[in-house]
């Protein structure tokens, strides 16, 4: 007789422990990411389906999406008041790009001409 009761190939033990494994790691990525893993899995497998169909049309559909709760509807003077701080906030970047490219267009020729000297001075 065989010293082991059941005899399995190499992949068979593979695939055993990635059944367990595999879903192991997705539920601690999703709660990695901020999201149920549990429920991820039963809504992926279909269970709880009733419930899982009110979840979806109530979640958002990307982080982006996030619902705000308690926020009252935007008004004329917000949206106003939003549109003037992003637009100064745009002149602002716009010039600090500027002032960066001509520091950087002024550090390109400090090299240069440092580099003229180090081949001046190799001669």
């Amino acid at each position: 007789m065989s010293s082991r009761p059941l005899r399995t190939t190499g992949f068979a033990r593979f695939f055993f422990i990635m059944l367990l494994v595999a879903p192991l790691a997705y539920i601690g990525a999703s709660y990695y990411n901020g999201q149920d893993g549990i429920q991820n899995l039963k809504n992926l497998l279909g269970i709880n389906s009733s419930t899982a169909s009110e979840l979806k049309a109530d979640s958002p559909k990307a982080e982006g999406d996030a619902v705000r709760v308690n926020e009252a509807p935007a008004t004329n003077q917000s949206l106003e008041a939003e549109n003037k701080r992003l637009k100064e906030e745009l002149e602002f970047k716009k010039t600090r790009n500027e002032e960066l490219y001509r520091e950087n267009e002024e550090l390109k020729r400090k090299l240069e001409s440092a580099e003229k000297v180090l081949e001046e001075a190799k001669k």
